[in-house]
C-alpha cells in the first residue's frame, strides 16, 4: 500500500496548504484548491495511508485548519481503503 507522509507544519495558510498538498499528493491537474476539491480528490486516490505529522500545527490556521484536518478523516470514513492517521513522532 502507498504511504503519504504529510507535515502539517508546512501548511501555514490556505494557499500554502494547497500548494503543499498538490506537491505531496497525486492530485489531479484540475484540483480546485479548496476543501471540497480536496475531499473529492481524496476519494479518487488509489488505496493508501496518509499520515498527518504534527496535526496540531493546523490549529494556527484557525477554523480552516480544523476543517482541513476533518476533510482527511471524512474521506477516510467514506473509503475502507484509505487510512488516515495522525502522529507527532518523527517519521522519515
Amino acid at each position: 500500500m502507498i504511504i503519504y507522509r504529510l507535515d502539517c507544519a508546512q501548511m501555514t495558510g490556505r494557499k500554502a496548504a494547497h500548494d503543499y498538498l498538490q506537491a505531496a499528493l497525486p492530485l489531479p491537474p484540475y484540483y480546485g484548491r479548496n476543501l471540497d476539491a480536496l475531499y473529492d480528490s481524496l476519494l479518487e486516490l488509489p488505496s493508501c495511508t496518509i499520515i498527518l505529522r504534527h496535526p496540531a500545527a493546523l490549529l494556527w490556521m484557525g477554523r480552516y485548519g480544523a476543517q482541513l484536518r476533518n476533510v482527511f478523516h471524512l474521506a477516510a470514513a467514506e473509503r475502507s481503503d484509505l487510512d488516515v492517521t495522525e502522529t507527532d513522532a518523527f517519521l522519515p
